[in-house]
């Protein structure tokens, strides 16, 4: 649990509006009124024209819906991967950030962006204006040309609005929108891993929003005084690196942005075009600024924050743990630690409670979720008050069945509830109370004391090849490797005296 802040949602609601439509019987009245809702559809909302190609289009969305859903979506970014503790950080990407929206196609929409508190190497952006980027993708870039690029694509989703497009394809078709982490499709619906807004971050871009949006970063940059073809920097990192979604749930740049042949070719030929076109224009790169501002950056995971070891998970800052089921996915986010069963039939979530007691809060969440308590009993396991529930629940999609146990922390209630299918309940009952039941209070100084590495920029001593820079920190081949791609560097690179690099160390 990242910073561990109260879910925005209850774990079991369920977006109406994202539902897929009900089967009606006879089959040919199913197909007469889905085309009577798209009938509607196309004869309710008037097509809009697209600020950056000036065609007109349909758009389910108004203005005022792409504000409303990014407002929506910010709230739930915010609380469920949290925001990176750096004020003169986030104001300098901020900073950045607005440079680039005064000179996009929408200069009037007031642009917002953050530093999420995630490793994960992603940049998004949603509708409204809302733009994200991680500290995991921080790390990895070089230059602030880089950054630009990487945030003026992002504003050209935006600017173009690609994600309120393939929301309103989705809607026309009557595909829900669901999150595409770690559970299968039928076991999300009921589940409640995903929420409405959140859900819009896992749409995957065609390849034509994604030329789109590389043309329009190059453009943004370069009107912002960049060297806009420093972004195709950022896709050869990536060709190294293939990063994989975090435990965070998060997912990677590369599974929301396909990747297009000739990517890296085009966004040089877009950025030698316009400078082509604009002969004179003075355009930056402010590497070495760019890298001062990373020093004492997060790097990776942060175990203060959580962290499994042995199979164990332990949460430093709030001194609990209990243990995790073997092969079981792990995502900590600011707001819950989800444990999804390695079949993606079952899960365990840990969280924040309504309600001020135990008693309170099962009550709370019986009477919201309409539940059918099968038991329920007072306890006291590991030395914390704690109330038992068994409970099964009838959903359009699946009959669920459960365990949760209500638990006094503190001054808070936390809820730690395990659920899968009510016929497979038998089966993961014991796997749930073994891990429910081993809730505990963290005392080991070894387990509490840790802490995140780090970047730190160094200069380079003197003129000589990456790896013989590094030798004197004493890192393994794996790291020298990572430390190599951090830098956008190979090992047998010569480097100039006095060139700033990003190390990592605690």
């Amino acid at each position: 649990m990242r910073h561990f802040k109260p879910a925005t949602k209850n774990p079991f609601h369920h977006p109406g509006v994202f539902q897929p439509a009900r089967k009606f019987e006879p089959r040919f009245l199913g197909v007469l009124c889905q085309l009577l809702i798209v009938f509607l559809i196309f004869n309710s909302f008037s097509c809009a024209v697209n600020p950056v190609t000036q065609k007109r289009e349909l758009m389910l969305l108004s203005r005022a819906d792409e504000l409303a859903l990014g407002q929506q979506t910010d709230t739930e970014v915010t609380s469920t991967y949290g925001l990176y503790p750096d004020s003169a950080l986030n104001q300098y990407v901020s900073t950045i950030g607005k440079k680039l929206a005064g000179v996009s196609h929408q200069p009037d929409l007031e642009f917002h962006f953050q530093v999420l508190d995630s490793p994960v190497v992603n940049a998004f952006a949603v509708p409204g204006g809302y733009v994200y980027l991680t500290r995991g993708i921080l790390a990895y870039l070089n230059d602030e040309a880089e950054l630009a690029g990487v945030m003026g694509h992002e504003i050209g989703h935006v600017t173009a609005r690609h994600s309120a497009q393939l929301y309103s394809k989705a809607q026309v078709a009557q595909i829900g929108l669901v999150v595409g982490a770690a559970v299968s499709k039928t076991f999300r619906k009921f589940a409640g891993l995903a929420e409405a807004g959140l859900s819009v971050l896992f749409l995957s871009f065609s390849r034509e929003h994604e030329r789109q949006a590389d043309d329009l970063g190059v453009l943004y940059a370069s009107k912002a005084g960049y060297e806009g073809s420093r972004m195709s920097n950022m896709f050869l990192t990536l060709q190294k690196l293939n990063p994989k979604s975090g435990n965070d749930g998060l997912p990677t740049w590369l599974s929301t942005h396909p990747d297009p042949p000739d990517r890296i070719a085009a966004i040089k030929k877009a950025a030698a075009d316009w400078q082509a076109a604009n002969p004179g224009a003075k355009l930056a790169v402010n590497r070495d600024n760019y890298l001062q501002h990373l020093d004492g950056l997060n790097f990776g995971e942060d175990p203060r924050q959580g962290y499994v070891k042995d199979n164990v998970f332990y949460h430093p800052q709030m001194t609990f743990q209990f243990p995790v089921p073997t092969n079981w996915k792990v995502n900590n986010t600011a707001s819950q630690v989800q444990m999804i069963s390695a079949t993606e039939d079952a899960a365990i979530i840990l969280t924040f409670a309504q309600g001020q007691t135990p008693d309170q809060a099962a009550q709370d969440f019986v009477t919201k979720n309409k539940l059918n308590v099968i038991s329920s009993d007072s306890r006291t396991i590991n030395g914390f008050l704690t109330r038992r529930l068994q409970f099964s629940l009838q959903t359009e999609e699946a009959n669920v069945a459960g365990l949760a146990h209500f638990i006094q922390k503190d001054n808070r209630v936390l809820m730690f509830l395990g659920y899968t299918d009510s016929a497979k309940f038998n089966s993961y009952a014991q796997i749930f109370s073994r891990t429910l039941g081993g809730f505990q209070l963290l005392t080991d100084q070894a387990r509490i004391n840790v802490g995140p590495e780090k970047i730190k920029i160094i200069k380079a001593p003197r003129t000589d090849t990456l790896a013989n820079i590094l030798k004197p920190y004493n890192y393994d081949e794996a790291r020298q490797k990572q430390l190599a791609i951090l830098n956008a560097l190979e090992l047998t690179d010569r480097v100039q005296a006095g060139t700033l690099l990003k190390i990592v160390a605690k």
